[in-house]
């Protein structure tokens, strides 16, 4: 199931907002289901939780104090970034290790950051390494929420129009526009964008 909030970034949330742009997108690295890491992610529970709709509080059973994570959904692509000392040199920690573990297990809901969907496992149009979709990131920025949701989840998730428009008590045709629209704009390279009020 996939829930819809609208974000509201306040005065508090706005250093969140300046390190959109810098958290690196999410790579797995090689082995890395082998790793300390990804164990820990697996058998220490985690008492922490969201401080905001783009970050959570990790506190894993072994960990000496919890650490903030930024992960969060933004265009196609999932952001991660841990201030750990493991992140620092691997890009990969059991802190972004656990909330991944606990996602694709649907325990926590992931928001994305220009649509405001909560989603409580990972989408199917989510994709890591070789598999990542060509689309560039920029010629997403130009689309309004609308756009980008019916884009991502239709086009690059291969949801058909009518399932999409039924989950989101949309029109068929009214989805279809949005996707006319969000295509054309991807195609043309548009990076304007209206504040994703359409």
């Amino acid at each position: 199931m996939v829930r819809v909030s609208t974000i509201e970034w306040s005065a508090d949330t706005g250093p969140v907002d300046e390190r959109i742009g810098e958290p690196p997108t999410l790579r797995f690295p090689d082995g890395f289901e082998y790793t300390e890491s990804w164990k820990r992610a697996q058998t220490e529970s985690d008492q922490g939780g969201p401080i905001n709709d783009a970050e959570r509080m990790v506190y894993l059973e072994e960990s000496s104090k919890p650490h903030r994570v930024v992960f969060v959904l933004d265009g196609a692509r999932l952001r991660a970034d841990c201030g750990c000392a493991g992140y620092h040199h691997r890009q990969w920690c059991a802190h972004v290790a656990s909330l991944w573990w606990q996602w694709v297990r649907g325990r926590i809901q992931v928001t994305h950051r220009q649509t405001g969907r909560e989603h409580e496992m990972p989408p199917c149009w989510l994709r890591f390494g070789d598999e990542r979709h060509d689309v560039r990131e920029d010629h997403l920025d130009g689309l309004t929420s609308a756009e980008l949701d019916a884009y991502l989840t239709c086009d690059l998730g291969e949801t058909g129009v009518r399932e999409y428009a039924r989950k989101t008590s949309r029109a068929p045709g009214t989805v279809g526009n949005l996707l006319s629209r969000a295509r054309q704009k991807v195609e043309d390279g548009v990076a304007v964008t209206d504040g994703g009020h359409r």
